[in-house]
């Protein structure tokens, strides 16, 4: 018979790795709905009208996770390291042109700096507004490649699901 610990030790492992085998298949996508210059209240209630968002335009309903960022301020500048919820949202049925339509929306209706969105084996990070990834060369990012997802590592910009970590490297 399992202990208490080792069950929840599985159930930790079950998530990651569901998440590792929706990357393998592509079409999956990490967003947010949470804003450093709101409220945890607000933030809250953005999530859960995200969850609706991610619904209502066709797609399956999101896993919840941890994710961290580096939010850039439009007034002042600043660049402020957040931790916020966020949504990995798989394509469903949709075809990749519509999921990557419909994954854009959503950053931009939320007014994000940037989404990860990955249809093949490979992802990308792409601005969602003007000047969301910063400047390189004096002219604004408009996108990278992040590379392939790395479950158990950590990194400037990764994402925690129930104390186990990943990031795309």
């Amino acid at each position: 018979m399992k202990t208490f610990q080792e069950f929840c030790s599985q159930l930790d492992e079950s998530s990651l790795s569901r998440i590792k085998s929706k990357s393998d298949k592509g079409g999956m996508a990490i967003i947010s709905g949470s804003r450093a210059d709101k409220s945890k209240a607000e933030n809250k209630a953005r999530a859960k009208q995200l969850d609706r968002d991610i619904k209502g335009k066709g797609l399956p309903g999101a896993t919840k996770v941890q994710g961290r960022w580096d939010e850039k301020d439009d007034k002042t500048g600043k660049t402020t390291k957040v931790k916020e919820r966020s949504h990995v949202i798989t394509s469903g049925k949709k075809g990749k042109r519509k999921f990557k339509k419909a994954v854009d929306t959503l950053s931009r209706k939320y007014g994000q700096d940037a989404k990860l969105v990955q249809t093949k084996k490979t992802a990308t990070v792409s601005a969602t507004r003007k000047g969301g990834l910063g400047k390189q060369a004096g002219k604004n990012v408009k996108r990278f490649t992040a590379g392939t997802m790395k479950p158990g590592r950590t990194g400037e910009n990764d994402t925690k699901i129930k104390k186990k970590t990943f990031t795309y490297e």
